[in-house]
């Protein structure tokens, strides 16, 4: 398929994001936190992926590769509204919509805990760095091994090791800070 593609071949092509798009899709949602942006970082993704299919090193996993440049354009997405909340202020956060299509679960009690809960992991997640939220996304969350999302991330599996710790850690300590009472 790549091959094809790799020659011009549209229709490949269009085989290949239908194969690879809701992948692509819950890694950008869960990186902006954004249903709107996560759709545009998959279209700017594959338009950018055909522009340089040529380049691509068919030794590579296509969907590490993909992933990359995802990754690159939530970076880009992320550097742009930064600029934007300078020059216009802060934009209203996007944390309140549901991050994938609801499943079924058990009853009302526990789904609105379970939403809650995420949402705060959401929130934190957002306020990490991006050298400490791109590793947790990637290993923790979309499955990737810690060799696959060191070359997506260019550094090697120890650093995204020592990386996700942080992470981790980072992570956890925000989640209880937000559980904390509230003194009076």
């Amino acid at each position: 398929m790549i091959r094809r593609a790799r020659t011009g071949e549209e229709r490949a092509y269009t085989l290949l994001m239908r194969q690879h798009k809701d992948g692509l899709y819950r890694f950008a949602r869960r990186y902006t936190g954004d249903s709107d942006e996560a759709y545009e970082v998959v279209q700017l993704t594959f338009i950018s992926a055909w522009k340089a299919l040529a380049r691509f090193d068919t030794n590579r996993a296509f969907d590490t590769w993909l992933r990359a440049i995802a990754l690159n354009k939530c970076r880009d997405l992320a550097r742009r509204a930064k600029v934007r909340g300078l020059v216009f202020g802060p934009r209203a956060s996007r944390l309140d919509e549901p991050p994938d299509p609801p499943s079924p679960i058990p009853g009302p009690e526990v789904s609105t805990v379970d939403r809650d809960e995420l949402r705060a992991v959401e929130a934190a997640m957002s306020q990490l760095p991006d050298g400490l939220k791109a590793p947790l996304i990637l290993t923790a969350i979309e499955g990737l091994s810690m060799s696959e999302t060191a070359e997506i991330l260019g550094m090697t599996a120890k650093a995204v090791e020592n990386r996700l710790y942080r992470a981790r850690k980072s992570l956890a300590e925000a989640l209880n800070s937000a559980k904390a009472p509230k003194p009076k």
